[in-house]
């Protein structure tokens, strides 16, 4: 059965699982959604699935998805897709002390929260996101965005790594969408 058009599709669905209810909603709700992307959501997935059975498939594969991926990726999905500040928070606290960055724990605590939750998203003070607030050493800025620039890319790519062994277990199992021949 083929579910999901890529790992992206995927990981958003189950990633937001807890907005997915399940019901049947009316002819009109299907038809419109607000968002500035509609182009994105008028590609509806044809699977036969109804919305039971699409939310079933999506507790599913994200039970696989925990239970198949390295740790490190999933908490790296987790913190920077999860829409429950449970998962988030958890997530964070997991990835802090294995994050391999030359700064300090203090640094690399704000740094991971700032990249889980972009300024932009929700909830943190701006000043959380002013990078000399990152430190009370007095370490000089330039070593502070090269820290910063280190503590990401290493964020960035636990997520490319789960994006692509994510990609590789939906082929694996058939749940992703072929394209037309």
């Amino acid at each position: 059965m083929s579910v999901y058009k890529d790992a992206g599709h995927c990981i958003s669905r189950v990633m937001s699982i807890e907005i997915h209810d399940g019901t049947v909603k009316p002819a009109w709700q299907n038809r419109y959604k607000a968002t500035v992307d509609d182009e994105l959501l008028s590609t509806r997935i044809e699977d036969g699935l109804s919305p039971e059975e699409r939310t079933t498939q999506d507790a599913m594969t994200r039970s696989m998805l925990e239970r198949e991926l390295a740790e490190v990726q999933w908490h790296a999905l987790a913190g920077k897709y999860s829409i429950n500040e449970g998962e988030v928070q958890a997530a964070a606290r997991f990835l802090v002390p294995r994050v391999v960055s030359p700064a300090h724990h203090l640094f690399k605590t704000k740094c991971v929260m700032a990249w889980m939750v972009p300024e932009r998203r929700r909830g943190l003070p701006a000043t959380f996101y002013q990078l000399q607030t990152w430190d009370a050493d007095g370490t000089p800025d330039r070593t502070l965005r090269r820290w910063r620039m280190a503590t990401m890319r290493w964020l960035d790519d636990q997520v490319s790594a789960a994006h692509m062994a994510v990609e590789g277990l939906l082929e694996e199992r058939g749940l992703i969408l072929q394209a037309a021949a």
